[in-house]
């Protein structure tokens, strides 16, 4: 006798291409969460195509997410997103909100995932902390919950922007180098795929300035992990190890190389760490730059020569940006029609000068 798989709410999510909590909110009749008479429909009449058999259970204490930031965010292994978050956190509990971290490992599927469900349990707001993937599917959602993202700008997204200017970072740091009269550079970065904007965009930074001052852009070396060494490498110690390994392996060979670039300062911290132990002094044998101004970099062992980005301002400038989407969503409900500007803020880097960086000798 054939046995009937039972039909599940996992079945009516894949059917109707939304979020498996959205289907358990719809079908036990959630009122304290917001769902299209459409999507509402959609559920209810492909639960009963498919045979689902719903049983009602004791009905718990209705919760809301409307007073909570979703935070998405690529890695938990960087200070720079630490200190973002915390950053953001700290505000959020000044304006009595919450927050939540979504971990995404920059894997699409993820992202989406976590919209989806911002949208179907009404949180406050995203704040994305990185160039997303999911690029059509923020476009969509971007009118349906208040969105803020701290990136490089992207003109395929038509969202706020807190932004960084990776390529001015990258003028900068190449800039303070060849006024060094360095003029052959490593750039040492974690994969450079195509959606990494930040770590392309530094990189072009200093290829433009060196073209600005007459110099060759091919001087830059470009030296990168591949995904499977940096999936190798223990969480924690990811960039730093990423630094410190491809450090090792240019130093087999011999070098015209007199400065290394991380394109974080947890990759520069590896970079000078694989000099030293090699016995190299810095900056006199060679000079290393970093980019973040993260707490390590400022230690007197450390002394990084690094790219400051307003880390702390730009997680509150974030929260502020939410509220102000809702202040703007509640007046302008009686003129639904009307166009509302999209807001995007800027903050200058600065090169912050210590003793990692010398003259060429």
């Amino acid at each position: 006798m054939t046995r009937h798989k039972k039909v599940t709410t996992r079945d009516i999510a894949k059917e109707c291409f939304v979020s498996q909590s959205a289907v358990s909110m719809i079908l036990s009749g959630r009122t304290d969460i917001h769902f299209s008479e459409e999507t509402i429909t959609l559920v209810k009449e492909t639960a009963k195509k498919l045979g689902y058999e719903y049983k009602p259970r004791m009905r718990r204490i209705a919760l809301t997410q409307s007073d909570t930031i979703l935070i998405l965010c690529p890695s938990l292994a960087s200070e720079y997103y630490t200190t973002l978050i915390q950053s953001i956190t700290e505000r959020a509990e000044e304006a009595e909100l919450y927050t939540l971290v979504a971990h995404t490992n920059r894997i699409v599927k993820r992202e989406e995932y976590y919209l989806q469900l911002a949208e179907d349990t009404n949180f406050y707001g995203i704040i994305y902390t990185y160039p997303p993937q999911a690029i059509h599917f923020l476009n969509k959602k971007r009118h349906q919950i208040p969105l803020v993202m701290i990136s490089d700008y992207n003109p395929q997204l038509k969202v706020e922007l807190l932004e960084l200017d990776s390529k001015k970072a990258g003028c900068l740091v190449a800039k303070h180098l060849i006024e060094l009269g360095h003029r052959n550079i490593a750039y040492i970065s974690t994969p450079l795929a195509p959606f990494e904007l930040p770590r392309l965009r530094r990189l072009s930074g200093m290829q433009e300035e060196f073209k600005r001052q007459g110099l060759n852009p091919d001087f830059i070396q470009v030296f990168s992990a591949d995904i499977s060494s940096l999936n190798s490498y223990v969480t924690g110690n990811k960039y730093y190890n990423t630094g410190y390994h491809l450090t090792m392996e240019y130093l087999k060979k011999p070098t015209d190389i007199t400065a290394f670039v991380g394109t974080t300062d947890m990759i520069a911290i590896g970079i000078i760490d694989a000099l030293t132990n090699s016995g190299f002094k810095i900056p006199k044998d060679f000079s290393v730059c970093g980019f973040d101004n993260s707490v390590a970099s400022s230690f007197a062992n450390i002394s990084l020569t690094t790219v400051d980005h307003s880390i702390e301002d730009k997680g509150i400038s974030a929260v502020e940006m939410l509220t102000k989407q809702h202040e703007t969503k509640s007046k302008d409900k009686k003129n639904s029609a009307k166009k509302k500007p999209l807001l995007r803020l800027e903050y200058e880097p600065q090169l912050i000068i210590r003793g990692s960086s010398g003259k060429r000798k």
